[in-house]
């Protein structure tokens, strides 16, 4: 059971990375278009993958799960994280996830309140929105990823 619980989140967590390897340099400050073609007022890219990592930090800290975030960066209010800092803190965070999960998991323990396999399908949901998002973004600004 907890391999498999493990399986999940690391394949989820991979196809955040490959479509970050699809997105090219100027495509991390696509932002949603307006029905009138114009930009929206959402997130760039950029921002949406930074939005994914601090909701897994803010899960973490919540279920006191602290040693998980050991050399994990942090970012200022507004920021624009580069490509090379989106692929490190997805790495970092993503194994932070699976330790959190394994842990748990394995001495029946809730985190944030909740089952390991119930917490892991919130984290699914809620980063699969925001990948068509991010999808979104870049089909409407000419950076469509390929098939």
């Amino acid at each position: 059971m907890i391999e498999a619980l493990l399986d999940t989140w690391r394949i989820h967590d991979a196809i955040n990375r490959s479509v970050l390897d699809e997105v090219p340099e100027e495509g991390l400050g696509a932002v949603p278009l307006l029905k009138n073609g114009q930009p929206g007022k959402g997130r760039s890219v950029a921002r949406v993958y930074l939005h994914l990592y601090e909701v897994r930090l803010s899960f973490l800290r919540a279920a006191e799960k602290k040693a998980h975030l050991g050399g994990i960066p942090t970012f200022a209010k507004g920021a624009t994280p580069t490509r090379t800092q989106i692929e490190m803190f997805l790495l970092g965070s993503g194994r932070a996830i699976a330790s959190c999960l394994s842990e748990a998991a394995a001495s029946n323990e809730a985190i944030h309140k909740r089952h390991p396999l119930v917490w892991l399908g919130y984290l699914i949901c809620h980063e699969s929105h925001h990948r068509g998002q991010i999808l979104l973004a870049l089909k409407q600004n000419g950076f469509a990823p390929s098939d």
